[in-house]
């Protein structure tokens, strides 16, 4: 009798990777990051800076895990602030196995979008060049030529420059448009790999930290003018309940002056953020939310390495 001897087939490689979603400010980083994921994970503002940690997004198929990076917003250094967010982001692509580039498409390029191409171009991760807000106008030809021109440029200095490969795709993180194919070109680039984080996680940014930043969009809506980057938030205590939660929350100032500022005429301005605050983070966390908010002048604060952490834009 002769025995046929039986395997199953194997299981398909697991595979995970890292795509890191860089450019300048306020081209609508961590609104395609949410638009991916299908859940707010990072706060959106039209001002600038609102994103100043890097904010992973973890997105999970079987067989499959896309570790999304959503990194500060290059824009010109002002301050020592501005200096410090623009190297946590330049640093944060290596290592990448893929970087999403994202460019505005209703404008056209800009000094920073150039400055990440140069910086992208000298790099070995495979470049994503995205434009987005493409409900609003496309500006294609002119990306294209600027991509161009920095590699032109860089083979003119060395003629054995060997630039990334690049792919342009056009999206709207709004309306969704172009998204599903940009997923799929992201998945093919995910290397064979176990899991880098549990497949059940969502994203690995610490909740006071993202409370924090919901309040400070808050008080960018409406101290943008005044206050555009002097306002930092940190989350002293939360107190949590299955039925609601209370947070305790200090607003910083660098400056006496500024404080006044923050809290208002007859504490309207503080009511107004606490009460926006408080609904944002309801519909959220699908709880209320009771803030207790106050303001403390703390000198300098964006230079002070301690402080920093403590907001989480530094060691995270």
């Amino acid at each position: 009798m002769t025995t046929e001897s039986s395997s199953s087939p194997a299981s398909p490689a697991s595979r995970a990777g890292i795509a890191a979603i860089v450019g300048r400010a306020n081209t609508g980083k961590s609104s395609l990051l949410n638009a991916l994921l299908g859940e707010k994970i990072s706060v959106v503002s039209p001002v600038a800076q609102t994103t100043r940690r890097p904010v992973r997004g973890i997105h999970n198929e079987p067989g499959l895990q896309i570790v999304f990076l959503d990194t500060p917003g290059i824009r010109q250094a002002t301050h020592s602030l501005s200096s410090m967010l623009n190297r946590t982001a330049r640093g944060l692509v290596t290592g990448s196995d893929v970087v999403l580039l994202l460019l505005d498409a209703s404008l056209p390029p800009q000094d920073e979008d150039r400055g990440w191409m140069q910086k992208l171009s000298a790099d070995a991760s495979p470049v994503f060049a995205i434009l987005n807000k493409t409900d609003l106008g496309l500006r294609r030809a002119a990306y294209e030529t600027a991509w161009a021109e920095v590699l032109e440029k860089n083979l003119a200095r060395d003629p054995s420059f060997a630039p990334p490969p690049v792919r342009w795709f056009e999206v709207s993180a709004t309306t969704g448009q172009g998204l599903p194919e940009l997923l799929a070109a992201i998945r093919e680039k995910m290397p064979e790999s176990p899991p880098l984080f549990p497949d059940d996680m969502l994203t690995d940014d610490p909740g006071p930290f993202f409370i924090a930043d919901v309040i400070r969009g808050q008080i960018n809506v409406r101290l943008k003018a005044e206050l555009p980057h002097a306002i930092a938030v940190a989350v002293d205590q939360i107190e949590e309940t299955d039925e609601s939660a209370t947070i305790h929350a200090t607003i910083y100032v660098e400056k006496p002056s500024q404080r006044p500022i923050v809290i208002g005429n007859h504490a309207r301005m503080i009511r107004d953020i606490r009460l926006a605050a408080q609904k944002e983070l309801a519909a959220i966390y699908g709880k209320p939310h009771k803030l207790e908010l106050w303001v403390k002048v703390e000198p300098n604060w964006s230079r002070n390495y301690w402080m920093l952490k403590k907001f989480g834009y530094v060691g995270t």
